[in-house]
């Protein structure tokens, strides 16, 4: 389908701001327009300008969480390792967790502010339209609170911009605002009203806000801020929507993620390059990249950081145990652990039999699919020792950044699911927090888990499951989150970190990141992070 575009101008916040020309797209979204020189002001003169501006926000939306998702939510916790020693200084400072103020693509805020100011322009001007669409602000407010609510799990207190900004002013110039405020004056109201505004029946959507993913936005903040109980009504809103179901094979769980000419339940597509698929059950919002719009700020960062010819980022040594341990990858481990459970998996092998001839025999594969399907290499697991396996949840081989319109996945039902049992273990209900374990281990076609294996206390429970969640939504950016949300950063990381060369040991002060040093030279009203 043709390519839609409309074209206007908006003002952008940078340090050096002025106003710039914009052009955005997004498919089957908005008829094709073209608006030049047209002062915001002036612009939202209906619902059809309104949608422009939203589709502008979603465009925005691209460059700054393309690399940033994953370098903020993802590299420093336990999953990585660095790749080796051709690995950029910038993403060894995440797995080493040593970020420095000067780490540009994780902490240059110019285009998450760009972000924001066009989510502003949409919030202040939209209610001013004769017969306005609620929807199109909801998107707008939650849109915001969304970015906001990422600036404050990064920096904890950051700038504080709720009104838009055109051409250069001292007003851009401000101090941090404390996390705190940006919650209850912004995040908080944005997000609840996000709710109010959405028309009921515009329940899911996979890349635009919907009620569904305002609903998992709201269960987010709420367990950022501890309020397990808000948190846990958003959550079985969107279970109560029976909107989503878990994928229950191995080759329905790729298909959410994979982006590569290489299917491996297939040799239908082998060598004809990228192969964008990632279609599910289970998404309920994602980021969309398409290559047919032109730009570095339009292509996604998967391909460069998960599987870069030369590798930042490996899967953990820790990590690569802790997954076969769980299910083990060799016959007499799978069989002891679960002798009542047969491998998903098979696999042909040529051999010998006693005639002398060559025959193929179909053997067991032992372990969890996931596994093999998330590590380089899969069929031949030998070649790349622990440690030296890239991830290979979205790509199979190398392919050009430039290619690169892998989506990127926000929420998705196993994440919501797997954070009710988190919650409900922490809410004392630890009978239905193991049914909702043991519902998604049945759709992975994985062994159940037993009330012994599951824990004993709500400690104990808690880790199982949030080591099920970093299986399971590896490569996704939340394992930090999930770290930082249960306090237990510090615990599972630093004695990790000391093994590690280069490795700093975490504080409480450095679970933030740094600002970055060009804004601290450019606006002398910030001050850096404690800590660094």
């Amino acid at each position: 389908m043709k390519r839609k575009t409309i074209t206007y101008y908006i003002s952008r916040i940078l340090p050096g701001i002025l106003l710039f020309a914009m052009v955005f797209s997004c498919e089957d979204l908005v008829d094709e327009s073209q608006i030049s020189e047209i002062d915001p002001q002036n612009f939202f003169r209906n619902n059809s300008d309104a949608l422009a501006a939203v589709i502008g926000i979603y465009d925005g939306m691209q460059p700054t969480f393309r690399l940033k998702h994953y370098l903020w939510g993802e590299f420093r916790g336990d999953s990585y390792i660095n790749g080796n020693d051709g690995a950029g200084a910038n993403n060894i400072e995440l797995t080493t967790n040593d970020v420095t103020s000067g780490n540009a693509p994780a902490l240059d805020w110019g285009e998450f502010y760009n972000m924001i100011n066009r989510a502003n322009e949409v919030i202040a001007n939209v209610p001013n339209i004769d017969g306005f669409d609620p929807g199109l602000l909801a998107e707008a407010q939650a849109l915001r609170a969304y970015a906001y609510f990422q600036g404050v799990r990064v920096w904890g207190s950051l700038p504080l911009f709720t009104e838009p900004t055109r051409g250069f002013s001292q007003d851009l110039f401000k101090t941090r605002t404390d996390a705190q405020t940006i919650l209850n004056e912004v995040i908080i109201p944005d997000m609840l009203a996000a709710e109010a505004n959405m028309p009921i029946n515009q329940l899911t959507n996979n890349f635009r806000f919907s009620l569904t993913s305002i609903w998992a936005l709201q269960a987010d903040v709420y367990g950022f801020l501890g309020e397990d109980e808000l948190a846990r009504e958003a959550l079985l809103k969107i279970v109560n929507s029976n909107r989503f179901r878990l994928a229950n094979s191995p080759e329905e769980w790729q298909n959410q993620f994979l982006n590569d000419s290489n299917d491996p339940f297939s040799t239908e597509f082998e060598g004809n390059g990228p192969l964008k698929i990632q279609q599910g059950p289970e998404l309920i919002l994602s980021i969309r990249y398409s290559l047919e719009e032109a730009g570095t700020a339009n292509r996604a960062g998967i391909f460069a950081l998960f599987f870069a010819g030369i590798p930042s980022f490996n899967l953990s040594p820790a990590l690569e145990n802790k997954w076969t341990e769980r299910f083990p990858i060799d016959s007499l481990g799978w069989v002891t652990k679960y002798p009542d459970v047969d491998p998903v998996l098979t696999a042909p092998e040529t051999v010998v039999n006693e005639d002398g001839d060559e025959v193929t025999v179909i053997n067991p594969v032992y372990g969890d699919w996931r596994y093999y399907l998330c590590r380089e290499n899969f069929t031949n697991l030998e070649s790349k020792g622990s440690g030296n396996a890239r991830l290979s949840k979205y790509n199979k081989q190398n392919y050009n950044p430039g290619l690169d319109d892998s989506d990127i996945v926000l929420y998705r039902y196993a994440d919501v699911l797997l954070y009710l049992a988190e919650l409900e273990n922490r809410l004392g209900d630890s009978t239905r927090a193991l049914e909702i374990v043991n519902d998604f281990r049945e759709a992975r076609q994985l062994p159940a888990v037993t009330v012994a294996e599951f824990g004993a206390t709500e400690d104990e429970r808690e880790i199982f499951i949030l080591d099920e969640r970093q299986l399971e939504l590896i490569g996704e950016g939340k394992r930090w989150w999930d770290l930082r949300r249960t306090n237990r950063a510090l615990e599972v990381l630093n004695p990790i970190l000391d093994t590690l060369t280069g490795g700093v040991p975490l504080t409480q002060e450095r679970l933030l990141f740094p600002i970055f040093d060009e804004h601290l030279i450019e606006n002398d009203l910030l001050e850096q992070t404690p800590g660094y």
